[in-house]
């Protein structure tokens, strides 16, 4: 990266990041959960980076609107990585710009693993057992205590955090370049991503169906049978049709919701559900 570049992105910038990132759960939407909060939190700086190439700006705000969920306490550290992948695509016309994303899609989920347990299952519970152990006794220290406890960790990884993203990512780019890995971890974070959706597919799209055969003393399920199969396999056929719909067929995600309600209903009516 080479100075001129480097003075693009100024600790002020970064600070911005970190108070847009207390916004990064206003705009939800469950097709892509967070990634206009995202987009809004980096926006600032990506037009700093790419300002003068209205056709790349254009590029850099689509490449941020795929799909983002991410614990909320780490989204400062996430934006200053991001923007350090920006700089250093503009910098290095050889880099592809698919590997900012594979990056994305690789980290969001582990880190997310780890710091939704550290917030979520450890810091907020050592926090509700001390508010409600003095909230207990009618102390008004108990709902201070509780956000205390909870807020200070969450405050300092907010405003602590995306300056370390951001030299993180640069010098993380840096070596990838050298030592010729960019493929691999761009090969490495498509084969996660597949098998994080397979995962997802299996345990969160469950396709039941009430139909049996056989005599009345041996019936068998239908469902068991398929499932004997493929484990699953009604349930990636629906993820394979809903996502055919979605890319080749263009249809809105709410037809697909609404369609999916109707066709649940009329199926359970008829007993084949």
């Amino acid at each position: 990266m080479n100075s001129n570049t480097k003075e693009i992105i100024t600790d002020k910038d970064l600070r911005q990041i970190s108070w847009r990132a207390l916004q990064g759960a206003t705009s939800v939407n469950y097709e892509r959960f967070v990634n206009k909060p995202l987009l809004w939190q980096i926006g600032p700086a990506l037009k700093k980076i790419w300002g003068d190439d209205k056709e790349k700006f254009s590029e850099a705000l689509q490449r941020h609107l795929v799909f983002f969920l991410s614990t909320p306490q780490i989204k400062s550290w996430f934006g200053g990585l991001f923007v350090a992948l920006e700089v250093e695509l503009k910098e290095n016309p050889d880099m592809d710009p698919a590997y900012i994303n594979a990056v994305k899609t690789s980290l969001m989920g582990p880190l997310s693993g780890v710091f939704d347990s550290i917030f979520l299952n450890c810091i907020r519970i050592v926090a509700c057992a001390v508010g409600i152990s003095f909230a207990a006794q009618g102390s008004f220290l108990g709902p201070i205590l509780y956000a205390l406890i909870y807020n200070i960790p969450a405050f300092i990884m907010y405003f602590g955090t995306a300056k370390i993203g951001y030299r993180m990512g640069t010098a993380a780019v840096t070596n990838l370049q050298e030592s010729g890995l960019i493929n691999k971890v761009l090969e490495a974070a498509s084969i996660l991503g597949l098998i994080v959706i397979g995962g997802m597919v299996y345990s969160n799209i469950g396709v039941n169906l009430a139909l049996t055969f056989g005599p009345p003393e041996a019936l068998t399920s239908l469902n068991d049978v398929l499932n004997g199969i493929f484990p699953g396999l009604l349930g990636f056929a629906t993820f394979f049709l809903f996502y055919w719909l979605l890319k080749a067929k263009k249809v809105n995600t709410l037809y697909l919701v609404f369609g999916t309600l109707i066709a649940v209903v009329v199926l359970v009516a008829l007993g084949i559900m």
